[in-house]
């Protein structure tokens, strides 16, 4: 297929638009920096108008079979309040579909997020029918997204992720890997809380596979690698994999209660989800979590 891939210069649309690039496809990357992207790779690379405004997306479209929309503002920067991340999350991703529509594109992928559904902990794993329960302005403009890319193309398709994990990943787990650098003992052990993780390698495996797949049309689906891990296990992978003894501590019982807290529920309960109906459509994630996050702790 000749699929439009937008924000692929970033650390999921490159990952993304690699893979398919690989698999076979004609990939068009969209991108902010069209030389930076040009020079990663058999992509044909071109300028992403910019999504803080109107734009015409036309003539992105031309030729287009697939799309897969990744650009984004990604958490909530500093300086974009919710207005801003409504407007390039959610207004500018409804333009885009309408554009594919209008082009004939029927395939139409949406790089979502969990966080569409959820705060950033969950006592229990998410499913797809989980209630939408967004808590902050970047949840809300991915869920507002994902709505207007239903309304304008019901047969869409929507992937939510959780944490994604390889080389270059940025934000906590970019935090958790220089700490796995550092070789300091972490006093982890003890905390139980469970984090989802999904490798850039499995998230753009999944969208190829979703891409190609007739029946997944219409339907939203969540990714990860598979058994969620702790934090003790995390770190404990990536400094395993730069051939160093994990230095895993027991927890103090003062942290282990000022856990109990509501604003340490990230740690403490974690954020899983199940991609059952994903992996019962045939998917099957190419790498483990221990091989991307050796991946980025090698980065």
């Amino acid at each position: 297929m000749k699929v439009l891939v937008t924000g692929a210069s970033g650390f999921v649309g490159a990952a993304v638009a690699r893979y398919l690039a690989s698999a076979g496809h004609q990939v068009r990357g969209a991108a902010r920096d069209p030389a930076r992207l040009a020079a990663s790779g058999p992509v044909e690379a071109v300028r992403l108008p910019e999504l803080a405004h109107a734009f015409d997306a036309g003539a992105l479209m031309n030729g287009i079979e697939a799309v897969v929309h990744a650009a984004g503002l990604a958490h909530q920067p500093r300086g974009h309040d919710e207005p801003m991340l409504m407007r390039v999350n959610a207004l500018a991703t409804g333009e885009l579909a309408r554009a594919a529509v209008s082009a004939g594109v029927r395939t139409f992928i949406l790089v979502s997020s969990i966080r569409a559904i959820s705060g950033p902990s969950s006592a229990a794993p998410l499913a797809e029918d989980a209630p939408a329960a967004p808590t902050d302005a970047y949840g809300r403009s991915k869920l507002a997204g994902e709505r207007a890319v239903r309304a304008a193309l019901p047969e869409a398709i929507i992937l939510r992720p959780p944490a994604v994990h390889g080389a270059g990943a940025r934000g906590n787990l970019g935090r958790l890997a220089a700490l796995a650098r550092s070789g300091l003992p972490l006093p982890l052990r003890g905390l139980t809380g469970r984090h989802s993780l999904v490798s850039d390698v499995n998230l753009a495996s999944a969208v190829a596979h979703l891409a190609e797949d007739a029946g997944a049309a219409g339907g939203t689906f969540h990714v990860d690698d598979g058994t969620p891990l702790s934090l003790a296990d995390i770190v404990g992978a990536m400094r395993v994999a730069l051939g160093r003894d994990p230095r895993i501590v027991a927890a103090p019982r003062l942290l282990q209660a000022a856990l109990a807290g509501a604003r340490a529920a990230q740690i403490r309960d974690g954020l899983s989800v199940s991609s059952d109906r994903l992996r019962a459509r045939g998917w099957v994630p190419p790498e483990t979590s221990a091989a991307g996050l050796a991946r980025l702790a090698r980065n």
